[in-house]
């Protein structure tokens, strides 16, 4: 898996939650968001690690811009050390 997939599978968990958000939560925010994003992503690229984990190193991220890239990286780089 390279960060350019990691961070596709970002993006469309993104567009995802934001359906979430909008319709079934009223617009309410979702405090649970990385462990969506986390199910997504795994649903999407494969058990490549285990769901708390992902959304724990998702919720470290804390990047206004390219926030999917920025994540992407900081996950990888996490995994591999």
């Amino acid at each position: 898996m390279t960060a350019e997939e990691l961070a596709a599978a970002l993006g469309d968990a993104a567009e995802a939650h934001h359906e979430l958000e909008e319709h079934a939560l009223a617009g309410e925010r979702d405090e649970q968001w990385a462990a969506f994003y986390a199910a997504f992503v795994l649903g999407r690229l494969g058990p490549f690690t285990t769901p708390s984990r992902l959304a724990a190193l998702l919720a470290e991220v804390d990047a206004a811009d390219d926030w999917a890239i920025a994540a992407a990286r900081h996950v990888i780089a996490a995994l591999t050390d």
